[in-house]
């Protein structure tokens, strides 16, 4: 979030120390105090950071109250972190530092070194993070459940140009022009490129022979298309040919020749059936594993798939429906059964395998790749969202902890 303490910088701070003589109290926070010390080593850290990042160095003056402003305010967030309780276990601190090194291309020893060869301390460094991982639960805590997205909200943010231009792909979009003074007839020609693109041909061809007009549209963000166009641009796949959409110019046959982008997402997904027999007293695993043998010799007999998982699955999700589980990618399943279905060709009945719920026999009746970039797509508008109330409401929150604390600036 935006306020993670604003004066720890994500790579490496400088962690001096001041010399005694200026280690005095500078202001007192209900029971705790900010030292002299901290004001002017931050500030110091800050004018340092500037200076190697390019960046405007404010007045001693504004500079100093902004950070004492923000020591404030993280001394009383860790006040309250120590009153409820948080702690941060040195797991999770190790987990955080091995991450931020990561984020610098640096493994833990190369990161160590790097702090130490600054004239820096590592341990100090490691508490200064282990505050901030306390200030950060404490925020969640304070405001992640006041937080509402509705599917209204979110709607209308991803009809936005911004977040059009921000989060969605970069489409390639082909089209074949018939013109309004044309002899063609665009719905015959959309018949006849569906067909002929169903049956393996290159658009390029149909482009050639029937456009009137640029075929290539090139790559664009979808608000770089008319607007006449993106309702049905963003509801296409790759691959896939719109009916003919009229202007002024004459029918638009739409082609989605590619995406691409930080959002475009292909999932590999899988058609299943099961039959899962789950071991009990009456039915012990032994008898289990012998029952789910002979469904399996009887389905390769001939009898029915369908009828033999209503009658003897015990999943009582998928029995009803032949035990058919429906279309589903990696991660949905218990990793045995997905291990199962992974290496297993279609339409072959799978030798009894055992997994956390019992004994199976699938089947995988069909693979597909599905284009989940519109779900992507959402998912990170969510969080865009979710992020930007988080620091709206975090702002607000903040400045009443401060207005409800004891502070003297001494």
């Amino acid at each position: 979030m935006v306020y993670l303490i604003r004066y720890l910088v994500l790579f490496l701070l400088p962690l001096s120390i001041m010399s005694q003589e200026l280690d005095r109290v500078a202001v007192i926070v209900n029971d705790g105090v900010v030292l002299e010390s901290d004001i002017l080593q931050r500030m110091s850290e800050f004018k340092k950071n500037a200076t190697l990042n390019g960046d405007r160095i404010p007045s001693d003056e504004e500079l100093r109250e902004t950070i004492v402003d923000d020591l404030i305010i993280a001394e009383i967030q860790l006040q309250i972190a120590d009153k409820v309780g948080i702690k941060i276990s040195d797991e999770e601190l190790n987990v955080t530092v091995k991450r931020l090194a990561q984020q610098n291309n640096l493994n833990i020893e190369e990161f160590i070194k790097v702090v130490e060869d600054r004239g820096d301390s590592y341990s100090d460094l490691r508490e200064e993070i282990r505050k901030n991982l306390k200030i950060n639960r404490v925020q969640q805590g304070r405001i992640q459940n006041k937080i509402s997205i509705s599917r209204e909200e979110l709607d209308n943010f991803l009809n936005t140009e911004e977040a059009q231009n921000q989060l969605g792909p970069e489409l390639k979009v082909r089209q074949i022009l018939i013109r309004t003074s044309s002899e063609k007839n665009s719905d015959d020609v959309y018949e006849e490129v569906l067909n002929g693109l169903a049956e393996g041909k290159n658009i390029d061809n149909y482009i050639t022979e029937f456009s009137e007009g640029a075929g290539d549209l090139g790559w664009r963000k979808l608000p770089g298309f008319p607007d006449l166009f993106t309702d049905t641009l963003k509801e296409m796949k790759i691959g896939e040919l719109a009916m003919p959409i009229r202007s002024g110019a004459g029918d638009h046959i739409l082609y989605l020749e590619d995406k691409r982008g930080n959002t475009v997402t292909f999932e590999k997904q899988w058609d299943v059936r099961h039959i899962l027999l789950i071991p009990n007293r009456i039915r012990p695993d032994e008898a289990s594993e012998e029952l789910i043998t002979e469904l399996r010799k009887r389905i390769l007999d001939g009898e029915s798939f369908d009828e033999l998982a209503s009658i003897y699955s015990d999943d009582p999700g998928s029995k009803q429906e032949g035990g058919n589980l429906g279309w589903a990618g990696e991660g949905v399943y218990d990793p045995e059964f997905e291990r199962q279905m992974m290496k297993s060709d279609l339409n072959v009945i799978t030798e009894p395998f055992l997994s956390q719920f019992g004994w199976h026999i699938l089947e995988v009746l069909g693979t597909r790749v599905e284009d989940k970039t519109n779900e992507r797509v959402e998912d990170r508008a969510f969080s865009y969202l979710f992020n930007r109330k988080f620091d709206e409401e975090l702002e607000s929150d903040l400045q009443e902890l401060k207005a409800e604390a004891f502070i003297e600036i001494k």
